[in-house]
Parts: structure tokens; C-alpha cells; sequence
């Protein structure tokens, strides 16, 4: 933590949001904020389109040995975004983009996910539609944004190293973040 003489504490967190305040970064800055995340129900999305939300996040980034996208809290981030955010026209193709992929199938309430009706319903979807390439891209963000993303899912070392122009990859070689 530090200390202000003059007002309360600032840890490092709330220090980085206020410089990204600074530049311009409005929408950065917005994710980090834990108060845009929704509480147990959602605040933008119906109950049926959080589920679909959060079903159709985990199917994009799944758990594995790492946090899923549900366990880094993405899919309350998303909803936090569109309630505290997203512009009206955003909100709206947001919420036609989520009653697609629930009409599609790719996500049922009470069913396993259909991963290879998804495969097919992401590649024609990220070919032709660029409000689902948002969509996914924010999915993404938020995820590698939040700390399970950042730490657990990325390797982060504070001092990386000397530096090796080739070295070996492997199934289980992660990305360096940080």
C-alpha cells in the first residue's frame, strides 16, 4: 500500500487506474474497476442471456489447469461493461449477438455445450459478423485483464531473464505476461 498524506490509501491498483484516467483510457480503465462487475444477478443481461453469456465465455476460454473464463469472473465484467459503458447501439447488437448464439443451439441452459456446433457457429460467425469479433475480443481482454488471466493463465516474472532469441515450445509452454 501506499500511503497520501492528505487522503486515504492508494495501492498499486487504484494508482494505475488513475494514470490510465489520465491518457484517455476510459474503457481500460473501466474493466479494472471491480464495481462495473455484477453482483449474483445480472444488471444488463436477462438471467437466460447471463447463462448463455457465461456458458458461451467458458466455451471460449475453458478451464483447464488454469482458470476458465467463468472462474476470472469474465462473463459479471461483461455485464458490468454493458450496464455501466456500452453505448445504446452497442448494447443492443450485444444483446442480439447473445439471442443468436442461444438460437443456434451452441448454448442450452441445462445441457453440456455443443463444442463442435460452436467451432462451426465461431468460424462463420468470425468471418462474417464484426460485432461477434468484438464480442469475442472483449471476452479475451477481459480475461487475460483479470488477475486469474494475468498470473495464473500467463507466466509473469518480474525480472524475465537473459534473453534467448530460440527456445524450445511445448504443449505446456505458457505466454509471458506482465
Amino acid at each position: 500500500m501506499i500511503s497520501v498524506a492528505a487522503g486515504p490509501p492508494l495501492d498499486r491498483r487504484a494508482l494505475l487506474r488513475s494514470a490510465i484516467l489520465l491518457v484517455g483510457g476510459t474503457l481500460a480503465s473501466g474493466i479494472a474497476v471491480p464495481a462495473l462487475a455484477a453482483t449474483e444477478t445480472a444488471r444488463f443481461f436477462t438471467p437466460d442471456e447471463f447463462r448463455v453469456v457465461a456458458e458461451f465465455a467458458e466455451i471460449v476460454i475453458p478451464r483447464t489447469d488454469t482458470p476458465g473464463a467463468k472462474d476470472a469472473g469474465v462473463p459479471e465484467a461483461l455485464d458490468g461493461l454493458m450496464a455501466n459503458w456500452a453505448s445504446e447501439s452497442r448494447k443492443a447488437e450485444f444483446r442480439s449477438l447473445v439471442g443468436r448464439i442461444a438460437a443456434a443451439g451452441v448454448v442450452t441452459p441445462g445441457a453440456p455445450p455443443q463444442i463442435d456446433l460452436a467451432r462451426r457457429f465461431d468460424a462463420a460467425q468470425m468471418a462474417a459478423d464484426p460485432v461477434y469479433r468484438r464480442f469475442k475480443e472483449l471476452v479475451l481482454t477481459l480475461y487475460y485483464m483479470s488477475e486469474a488471466g494475468a498470473t495464473r493463465e500467463l507466466r509473469y516474472q518480474h525480472t524475465p531473464g537473459k534473453w534467448e532469441a530460440s527456445i524450445p515450445v511445448g504443449p505446456d509452454t505458457r505466454a509471458w505476461g506482465g
